[in-house]
C-alpha cells in the first residue's frame, strides 16, 4: 500500500474512534426497563386487577398478583349498546365463564373451565376429574415484567380482540335466510378502543367500543345503521371475584321453575345424578329465630333516570308488590326501590347496581328483558337488570310483516323461545296487543285509559322482576279460573292466573258479561309458593332441611300451583304435548274462553270503521288495529288447535297424594269441542266476514318511498289462509298424528280416522255454501294430505298417518257435485280431482 494512503487511513481511523466511542456509550449505559419504570407516568386504575393506562397512546398494562393465579374468577360479558342488525342491544347479557389465570414459564394463560361436572372429593374417581374434559385457552399474555409477587402484561389485545368472548354474531349454517341477513364484517382492532373502566375491590369492568368493518356489505341493514360499512358495539368485560360467604346452594326440582346452573354428579349411583342449583339472591334474616324478619341486606332496585316520570310510581309499585310473597316466606321488606338521581356518578350498566331501565329502540327485540348474573358454583345471584321498551306501552306497530298484506308469520311472542341466562322475554308483545285492543274498544270498557296503562305496566314489571328473582316462565299458570270466574272481580281480586310468569292476553270480558280485572297486579299463589321454596330460611340440620323442602314441594299437586315452562310449551306447531302449557290462553276452559274471545274480536272488528277512524287523519290507526285484532284472533285459533291430540303432563313424584297419572290424553269431549270451534271459526266459508267492509280502507300511511317495491293492497285470502295454515301446521303435524294413534293405547278416545274425517268434513263443506276462502283452504289441505301419504315423494309420517291421509284423498275424490253447483264449484272440483289423480299416478 502507498505510504501516503496508509497514513491517511490511520489518521481517519484515529479521528473516528472518539466518535464511535461516544455513540457506543449510551447503548452500553442504557438501563433495562423495570416494573416501576414501565408503569411510571401512567394512570393507575386500581380494582380487582390493576390497570395502568398511558394517557398519550392509550396503551393498557394489567397487573396480576401471584395470589390471583390458579384461582377461579367469574368472567361476565354484556352489551352496553348495539344494534339488533348485529345481534346486540342495550343491556344484553352475553354470557359468563369461569376463568383462571395460569402462569406458564414467561406467559400467563387465560383458561376457561366448566363447572358442569361434580366429583365427590371423597371418591377415588375424583383423581380423574379432569379426564376427557377440555379446558379452553382463551388468551396468552406475555409477562413483560415481574416485581416480587406481581406480573405485568399488555392488556390491549386481550380486550380489543374476541379472545375472551365472541362479539360478532355466530354463523348459523342452517339458516335459510343467511344470504339476506346483514353481516357486520371483520373486527377492526385499529379502530376499536377501550373507552371506560369501572374499578372495584371485587370486580373490574372494562368497556370497549368494538368496530366492525365491511367495505362492501351485501345487505344494507336497518335505518339504525348510520353507515353499514362500519358497525360499532359498546361492550363490557367484567372480572368478578367469587363471593366468600356462607351462602348454601339450593337444588332444583322438576315441580317448580327456577333458572338453574346444571351439574352432573359423576360419582353418584342415583338414577337422576343431578346437582342443579337454582338461582336466587343471598337473603338472610336479621333475626333467624323470628317467624318474620327484615333481611340483613335487602335486594335494592334502582329506577333509571331514563324512566318517564309519570310511570315511576307504577314501576316502583310493581317491584315492591313482590314483598308480599317474601313476607309469606318469612322475610319482610326484602326488596327496596330507589330512583337514580340525574346527577348520579354511576352508570346503569354497572353490575354493582340493579337497575330498571327504559329504551325506545328503532327495532325493539323484546318487550321486557330480565336477566340476572349468578355464581355458577352456588347459584347465588350477584346482580340483575331489567330492560323495558317504551314502544310496547304505545300503539306503534312493531312487526315487520303485516297480516293484512299477507306477509305475516307468527307474532314474535309466539315464535320466540327464551333462554335461561339471556332471557329475551316476549311479555311486552302480549301487553302491546292488549293496549291496542283496549283502545279499539273506545269507552266500551268503562275504565280510564290511564288505569289500563297502569295495570298493564304493573303486570309487565311484576313479570320481569320475577325473572330477576330466579323464576322462569310458567305457561301453565293461566288455568287458575274457569272461563266465567276469570271475569269475576270478587274472585280474582287482581290475581288472574297462578303466576305472573305466564304470557296471557288482556282479560276483556265478552259481550254481555261484566268487566273484571283486565291485568294481573299481584303475585299469584304459584309465585308465593316458589318464593317460599327458594328463599325461606334453611334449617341447620341437613336431613331436617331436606324434609322441610320436600314438604313445600309436596304441595305441587294443588291446581293453583301448576307449573310448566318454555321447555314444555306448545307455541311451536308439533312441539310438546300438554295444551295447558301454552301462551295466549286465559282459563281452565281454553275452548270456551277462545269462543268468547273470538266472538268479542268479531264484534270489535265490525266496529273498527267507527272506533278507529278519525276525520282528517289517515287510516293508519285502522290498519294497525285490524292487524292487532286479527293477530289476537289467530292466537286463539292456535290455543284451540293444541287440544287435539294433546296429552296432559303431571310431574308429581311417585306416591304423591293425587290420582293423576304422569300422562293423560285430553278428554274426547274437549278434543271434539276444539274441532267444532275450528270448524266454525277458522275453516268456515264465511270466516271473519266481518272484516270484509274494512278491506277497502286498510291502507298504510305513506312515508316517502318506504313502500317502494311492495304492493300495499290488503290480501284477504292470503291473510285468512295464513291463519288456517298455522292451525294445519299443528293438527296435521307428523308428531301430532302419531301421538293420536299412540295415545289411543293409554286412553285417547279420539281416533285418528275419526279426527281426519271430522277435519275433512269441516273443510270440504257443501259446494253450494263454499266460498273462495273455502276453495283456497281445500287446495292447501289436499296438498298436505298428498305429502303425508307420500304419493309424490317419500313421507316421514308414520304408517297409520299415511293410511289415514290416503283414505281422505279417496273420499274427497269420490264425492259428487250437486246439479245446482255453479262454475266456481265445478272448476274447484276439477282442480282437486286432477291434483289427487296425478298424485296417485306418480
Amino acid at each position: 500500500m502507498n505510504k501516503s494512503i496508509l497514513s491517511l487511513a490511520v489518521s481517519l481511523a484515529l479521528l473516528a474512534a472518539p466518535i464511535a466511542a461516544q455513540d457506543a456509550k449510551p447503548a452500553a449505559e442504557k438501563k433495562e426497563q423495570t416494573y416501576s419504570s414501565m408503569i411510571a407516568n401512567k394512570t393507575a386504575i386500581n380494582g380487582l386487577f390493576t390497570l395502568y393506562v398511558d394517557e398519550k397512546t392509550g396503551e393498557h398494562l394489567m397487573s396480576i398478583t401471584e395470589a390471583q393465579l390458579d384461582k377461579p374468577f367469574l368472567y361476565f360479558a354484556k352489551t352496553l349498546d348495539g344494534v339488533t342488525d348485529a345481534g346486540h342491544f342495550r343491556g344484553s347479557y352475553r354470557g359468563t365463564k369461569l376463568i383462571e389465570f395460569r402462569r406458564y414459564f414467561d406467559r400467563i394463560d387465560v383458561i376457561s373451565k366448566t363447572p358442569r361436572f361434580y366429583f365427590d372429593p371423597n371418591s377415588a374417581l375424583a383423581r380423574a376429574a379432569d379426564a376427557n374434559i377440555s379446558e379452553a385457552v382463551l388468551a396468552t399474555l406475555k409477562i413483560e415484567k415481574q416485581q416480587q409477587d406481581k406480573f405485568l402484561v399488555k392488556a390491549d389485545k386481550l380486550f380489543l380482540s374476541e379472545d375472551l368472548t365472541k362479539v360478532s354474531p355466530w354463523a348459523n349454517p342452517n339458516d335459510p335466510n343467511a344470504k339476506n341477513r346483514f353481516k357486520v364484517g371483520k373486527l377492526d382492532e385499529k379502530k376499536s378502543r377501550i373507552v371506560q373502566h369501572r374499578p372495584y375491590p371485587n370486580n373490574l369492568d372494562v368497556v370497549v367500543d368494538y368496530v366492525f368493518a365491511d367495505s362492501n356489505p351485501g345487505v344494507r341493514g336497518s335505518d339504525a345503521l348510520s353507515d353499514p360499512r362500519s358497525v360499532s358495539i359498546k361492550f363490557q368485560h367484567s372480572f368478578i371475584a367469587l363471593p366468600e360467604n356462607n351462602f348454601v346452594p339450593r337444588y332444583d326440582d322438576a315441580r317448580i321453575g327456577y333458572f338453574t346452573t346444571q351439574a352432573d354428579n359423576m360419582t353418584s349411583e342415583d338414577w337422576a345424578p343431578f346437582r342443579d342449583v337454582i338461582h336466587r339472591w343471598d337473603l338472610q334474616k336479621k333475626d333467624p329465630s323470628a317467624a318474620v324478619s327484615e333481611p340483613v341486606k335487602p335486594i335494592v332496585w334502582w329506577i333509571e333516570n331514563t324512566t318517564p316520570v309519570e310511570w315511576r310510581d307504577t314501576v316502583r309499585d310493581g317491584v315492591l308488590a313482590w314483598n308480599s310473597a317474601f313476607e309469606k316466606a318469612g322475610i319482610k321488606n326484602a326488596i327496596e326501590v330507589r330512583v337514580q338521581p340525574d346527577d348520579a356518578d354511576w352508570d346503569a350498566g354497572d353490575i354493582n347496581y340493579n337497575v330498571l331501565r327504559w329504551t325506545s329502540s328503532p327495532q325493539p327485540p323484546f318487550g321486557g328483558y330480565g336477566p340476572s348474573l349468578a355464581n355458577p358454583l352456588t347459584g347465588e345471584i350477584l346482580g340483575a337488570d331489567i330492560m323495558l321498551e317504551y314502544v310496547f306501552m304505545k300503539n306503534r306497530w312493531i312487526y315487520d310483516k303485516l297480516f293484512t298484506e299477507g306477509r305475516a308469520s307468527e307474532l314474535s311472542a309466539i315464535d320466540a323461545h327464551e333462554h335461561s341466562d339471556g332471557l329475551y322475554c316476549s311479555a311486552g308483545h302480549q301487553l302491546q296487543e292488549g293496549f291496542v285492543m283496549a283502545a279499539s274498544l273506545g269507552n266500551g270498557l268503562n275504565i280510564e285509559q290511564n288505569d289500563i296503562m297502569r295495570q298493564g305496566l304493573m303486570e309487565l314489571v311484576l313479570h320481569e322482576v320475577g325473572h330477576t328473582l330466579g323464576l322462569n316462565h310458567n305457561m301453565r299458570a293461566s288455568n287458575l279460573w274457569n272461563a266465567k270466574e276469570v271475569h269475576d272481580k270478587s274472585k280474582t281480586q287482581g290475581i288472574l292466573t297462578g303466576s305472573v310468569m305466564d304470557y296471557t292476553p288482556i282479560n276483556i270480558a265478552p259481550p254481555g258479561m261484566a268487566q273484571g280485572d283486565i291485568f294481573q297486579t299481584k303475585p299469584g299463589p304459584y309465585d308465593d309458593w316458589a318464593i317460599e321454596y327458594g328463599y325461606s330460611t334453611a334449617l341447620n340440620d341437613a336431613a331436617a332441611e331436606q324434609a322441610r323442602l320436600e314438604k313445600i314441594l309436596a304441595r305441587s299437586v294443588e291446581p293453583a300451583l301448576a307449573f310448566g315452562n318454555d321447555a314444555d310449551d306448545m307455541r311451536t306447531p308439533g312441539r310438546h304435548i300438554d295444551p295447558r302449557v301454552m301462551i295466549g290462553d286465559m282459563s281452565s276452559e281454553p275452548v270456551v274462553y277462545a269462543a268468547d274471545r273470538m266472538r268479542l274480536l268479531e264484534k270489535m272488528m265490525a266496529e273498527l270503521s267507527t272506533t278507529a277512524v278519525t276525520e282528517g287523519e289517515s287510516y293508519q290507526r285502522l290498519l294497525t288495529s285490524a292487524n292487532m285484532l286479527f293477530g289476537q284472533y289467530r292466537s286463539q285459533a292456535g290455543v284451540v288447535s293444541r287440544q287435539i291430540g294433546g296429552v296432559y303432563v303431571e310431574r308429581n313424584v311417585a306416591g304423591a297424594p293425587t290420582d293423576k297419572q304422569p300422562l293423560t290424553p285430553v278428554p274426547l269431549a274437549q278434543q271434539q269441542a276444539a274441532m267444532k270451534l275450528l270448524s266454525e271459526k277458522v275453516f268456515a266459508p264465511d270466516v271473519l266476514a266481518v272484516m270484509q267492509p274494512l278491506y277497502s280502507q286498510l291502507l298504510q300511511q305513506r312515508r316517502g318511498f318506504t313502500h317502494s317495491g311492495r304492493n300495499l293492497d290488503p290480501k284477504a285470502h292470503e291473510m285468512i289462509l295464513g291463519m288456517q295454515k298455522s292451525v294445519l301446521d299443528h293438527i296435521l303435524h307428523k308428531a301430532v298424528l302419531q301421538r293420536i294413534s299412540d295415545s289411543a293405547l293409554y286412553g285417547n278416545e279420539y281416533s285418528l280416522t275419526r279426527f281426519m274425517k271430522d277435519l275433512t268434513d269441516s273443510i270440504f263443506v257443501d259446494p253450494r255454501k263454499a266460498t273462495s276462502v273455502s276453495h283456497n283452504l281445500q287446495v292447501e289441505y289436499v296438498k298436505r294430505l298428498i305429502a303425508a301419504a307420500g304419493l309424490e315423494k317419500p313421507s316421514d309420517y308414520d304408517n297409520l298417518a299415511k293410511a289415514a291421509a290416503l283414505l281422505q284423498l279417496n273420499n274427497i275424490q269420490a264425492s259428487k257435485l250437486p246439479r245446482s253447483a255453479d262454475d266456481a264449484a265445478k272448476a274447484q272440483k276439477a282442480l282437486i280431482d286432477l291434483m289427487i289423480s296425478k298424485a296417485l299416478q306418480s
